[in-house]
């Protein structure tokens, strides 16, 4: 995918790079992780996805042909992550349980911190006949993080809860107080 035009700012404004690839689900979170000796390590299952991410993230970017300054723009910028989930039936699956081996897959493939990913979008879809996930990772501009997107995406604001009262810790009263007080 060729670098795209950045449409949140200005004419003047920098290219953006994006990564976009179809790539095999994620195995799911139970079969994510195996203990080993009393440790939680990843299973071959995940080491293999990652692996396999790493490879096609390799021939995009031999296929791409991007200049090592093109490339560090990712390590350099904030990213925007959308992760379609294509599978075989809608119930499955949740749609979050490859989010996280995904996002860390394709940052490690790439040589980024995936802290640098500030915003995620997650769909599912269903696809019977070629289960998969496609990704598209672009690279944002730093003014992201502090523009405001308008009032179409503004929450209203929700009141503070207010601090709690101490409650006073109440005097246990003589029987005698008590009748004087009501009147028994």
């Amino acid at each position: 995918m060729q670098p795209t035009h950045d449409a949140r700012q200005g004419d003047d404004s920098p290219l953006t790079q994006a990564l976009a690839l179809a790539l095999p689900l994620p195995p799911s979170i139970n079969h994510q992780y195996a203990t080993v000796n009393g440790r939680r390590i990843l299973s071959r299952t995940a080491r293999d996805f990652k692996a396999m991410v790493a490879e096609e993230v390799a021939t995009w970017q031999d296929r791409e042909a991007l200049s090592n300054q093109a490339l560090a723009q990712f390590g350099c910028s904030y990213l925007s992550l959308t992760i379609t989930f294509y599978f075989i039936t809608p119930r499955r699956r949740d749609l979050d349980g490859g989010l996280k081996i995904a996002q860390d897959a394709l940052c490690e493939a790439l040589g980024v911190n995936d802290n640098l990913v500030v915003e995620i979008h997650l769909n599912k879809r269903v696809d019977r006949q070629r289960p998969r996930m496609e990704v598209l990772l672009c690279t944002l501009p730093h003014a992201v993080l502090h523009e405001d997107l308008g009032s179409a995406f503004t929450l209203p604001a929700l009141p503070l809860p207010s601090p709690k009262r101490r409650r006073r810790r109440r005097q246990q009263r003589s029987l005698e107080e008590l009748t004087r007080r009501h009147n028994w």
